[in-house]
């Protein structure tokens, strides 16, 4: 058993023997091998493949005429020798790499107590192993990738120190001839491995002893699970779909993978094959109707339909018929009206394309069109127009029409028609309407009428800045000769006002025109109102709420600014700030005239203090009180004075009041102040004076009250005495001296005694 070993290991070494070393350039890098493979084929190491079995790859047959899958493939890979291990590589195209390998396992690993076993009788290498020995593990297959092995590994050393037994007489096996029946190993690759696209397979094999690659096969799977394109039809179109000669479709697909084969075009009976993925079909005349298309691709798989918009493809051009109610060559006193009916005949090919557009011209110029919806097909109508011009020096009017159908065929009918109903022409020159000038004008009016002009009269009416409207002109025109007349008149304008010009003619056939202008003459600045009012005057807020036209006149249109101490400001704005201030307006009319106006005035809304001076609110006075009170304010005043609802008389611009009340009794003042503003203050007091007992009550105290007033008051303000006071004052000073000088004497009196 064991020298069997040794032989069957002695004959795989032989197998591997060939003439010549094996190169070192066996161990070169594979991918970049994979890399520069663009061929279908096997790359085989000739020389070495003659000894080993190379592995097989087993892949789905493609369908004829074609090298793309439409499904994922079935790929097997078959290694048949023992004594190499074929590997593989895949690429994707998305770059995925995916690796594996197979391999048939060897025997050797010893049997346990090798030498005790009875020696077997010799067995043929097809022969089946004993369950679990390392035969069977050889011949054993395996569906996934075996994982690498290592080179074969040494002869174990003899364990039981005996000497080999002489050599048995040589068999087929020590002859080189190995009749072991060796299971190949198959690998069977997902499907799941492929990618749309291109898809490389690589497989090597090499020798397991020494890792020498023996063999070598590439392979490309291409793989196209997706459909061709939609085809797409393209056309110079000029007329969406309709054509008057043959013409060419232009028809392009695209595929993701595999690329496009053909294309397969059909248009009613006839059927075409276009090579790849882009070509024209031509549709001849005489076509109506679609086309319909759809892709090949290099795997076979067939796109989805598409279908072309509506083609039609014919020559037939409409027919026009015009009427004009009368016979040609006879003049018209007025307008005529032309009728046409187009029609498409369709006797060529059975149908027609259908009218696009129906145009009619007169003398040239194109006086009307009618043009038929998209979508629609209108094989005949009828329409009407009228023609108004006047002839020329008695020539006729060209009447043009031209019908266009959907194809692109035209038609042209050509008349003529002789009118006389063009009226005398009126033009006014220098100035034009609406217009506005500061500076004099001088207008031209003429009139021209191709035959006879019988009345032709100019009239022009001013308005005033006062609105008052007046006549200023009023002419008549003369013809100058009877071929052709031109009437002119020129007038001359120079005061402001707003100005009307009308003109009228009439011809000798009837025909009347007229013509009128207005326009404006300013030489006049725009008038600003109510500002200057302003000027001056005490205000407790600034509102300017005086409309546009309230406060600016003018002939003209214009446009104005207003600035409030140096800002803009704006017609109804509310300024509460105190102070002066300077309102300023500037207008400027279309004339280009300007004005200015302004004022400055005080915003004031505080209002005026009144002092109190000699009585206080709740006081009481023993035999008289001093009534003094003033405001002090700039343009602050006494308004009115109340004692016991009595109104005191006092000067319109009082500043101060004072007065001494002697008798008593229950007294109350009102007064009200107010200034330049018409800001008011209103106040009250009230106090009582009683009557003082004794001779010093009744004569000294009121003495010595009007001594000891408020004297620098009285010096610097007016003083407004109550009902004659200034006389009770001087009568009430005499009394004290005369009193003081009797008091005195009466005390000198009484201490001498």
């Amino acid at each position: 058993m064991k020298n069997r070993r040794r032989n069957r290991r002695k004959n795989r070494r032989n197998r591997t023997a060939y003439s010549g070393s094996f190169p070192a350039a066996g161990t070169v890098v594979l991918f970049g091998v994979l890399g520069s493979c663009w061929l279908l084929g096997k790359s085989v190491l000739a020389e070495e493949a003659e000894q080993y079995e190379p592995p097989r790859l087993v892949i789905s047959e493609l369908e004829s005429g074609t090298s793309w899958y439409q499904d994922p493939p079935e790929v097997k890979i078959i290694h048949m020798d023992p004594d190499t291990v074929t590997r593989y590589l895949i690429r994707t195209p998305s770059g995925k790499e995916t690796e594996g390998e197979l391999q048939i396992k060897s025997e050797e690993t010893e049997a346990p107590d090798e030498t005790e076993m009875p020696e077997e009788p010799a067995e043929s290498e097809g022969e089946e192993a004993p369950e679990g020995s390392e035969m069977a593990g050889e011949t054993e297959m395996s569906e996934e990738p075996a994982e690498p092995e290592g080179e074969e590994a040494p002869e174990e050393p003899e364990t039981t120190g005996e000497e080999e037994p002489p050599e048995e007489p040589e068999t087929s096996e020590e002859a080189g001839i190995d009749n072991t029946q060796v299971e190949p190993v198959t690998e069977v690759l997902s499907r799941e491995i492929w990618e749309e696209g291109e898809n490389y397979l690589l497989v090597w094999m090499e020798k397991i002893e020494d890792g020498t690659e023996v063999y070598r096969e590439e392979q490309k799977i291409r793989l196209d699970e997706s459909m061709p394109g939609k085809v797409s039809f393209t056309c110079r179109d000029p007329a969406g779909g309709y054509f008057s000669s043959p013409t060419k479709i232009e028809v392009r697909v695209s595929d993701k993978f595999s690329g496009v084969r053909e294309i397969i075009c059909t248009a009613g009976n006839r059927r075409k094959r276009i090579e790849g993925g882009h070509g024209t079909f031509e549709i001849p005349l005489g076509f109506a109707g679609k086309i319909t298309a759809h892709a090949v691709d290099n795997s076979g798989r067939e796109g989805p339909g598409s279908e072309s918009s509506w083609i039609c493809c014919e020559d037939e051009a409409p027919l026009i018929n015009m009427y004009s109610g009368q016979e040609e060559g006879v003049w018209n006193d007025g307008a005529v009206t032309v009728r046409l009916e187009v029609c498409e005949p369709g006797e060529k090919y059975g149908f027609s394309s259908g009218l696009k557009s129906v145009t009619y011209y007169v003398n040239g110029q194109a006086e009307g069109r009618k043009e038929y919806p998209d979508g629609s097909t209108v094989c005949s109508d009828s329409l009407s127009f009228p023609v108004d011009e006047t002839s020329q020096n008695g020539e006729e009017i060209q009447i043009m029409a031209h019908a266009l159908d959907r194809a692109g065929n035209t038609s042209v009918r050509m008349g003529k028609v002789f009118i006389d109903t063009k009226a005398p022409v009126i033009s006014i020159k220098g100035i034009r309407d609406a217009a506005i000038t500061g500076e004099d004008t001088v207008i031209e009016v003429s009139v021209s009428e191709e035959n006879i002009l019988s009345e032709g009269k100019v009239r022009i009416f001013r308005t005033t800045p006062g609105e008052e409207k007046k006549e200023v002109t009023d002419m008549t025109l003369e013809p100058r000769d009877r071929s052709g007349q031109v009437f002119k008149k020129e007038m001359h304008l120079q005061e402001s006002g707003i100005y009307e010009c009308i003109v009228t003619a009439a011809d000798a056939a009837g025909h009347e025109a007229a013509e009128n202008i207005t326009f404006t003459i300013d030489h006049d600045s725009p008038v600003i109102k109510y500002v200057e009012q302003m000027n001056g005057a005490n205000i407790r807020f600034f509102q300017w709420n005086y409309g546009r036209e309230e406060m600016i006149q003018d002939l003209t249109e214009y446009s104005y600014v207003m600035y409030l101490n140096g800002n803009p400001y704006f017609s109804g704005d509310l300024v509460t700030e105190e102070g002066e201030k300077l309102l300023e307006v500037r207008a400027e009319d279309t004339a280009g005239n300007v004005s200015f106006a302004e004022a400055a005035f005080t915003v004031d809304h505080t209002p005026p203090v009144i002092h109190w001076g000699g009585s206080e609110n709740g006081g009481k006075y023993d035999g008289s009180a001093i009534l003094s009170l003033w405001v002090d304010g700039t343009g602050e005043r006494i308004r009115e004075l109340h004692i016991n609802r009595e109104r005191q008389k006092i000067s319109a611009d009082s500043r101060v009041f004072q007065y001494e009340i002697t008798e008593s009794g229950q007294y109350t003042v009102d007064v009200k102040a107010d200034d330049l503003a018409g800001n008011e203050t209103v106040e009250q007091i009230s106090f009582e004076v009683r009557e003082q007992s004794g001779f010093a009550g009744s004569v000294i105290e009121p003495v010595r009250r009007i001594f000891s007033g408020n004297r620098e008051k009285r010096e610097v303000q007016e003083e407004n005495v109550y009902d004659g006071g200034a006389l009770a004052v001087l009568a009430a000073i005499g009394a004290a001296v005369v009193v003081c000088a009797f008091y005195t004497f009466y005390k000198r009196q009484k201490g001498a005694a």
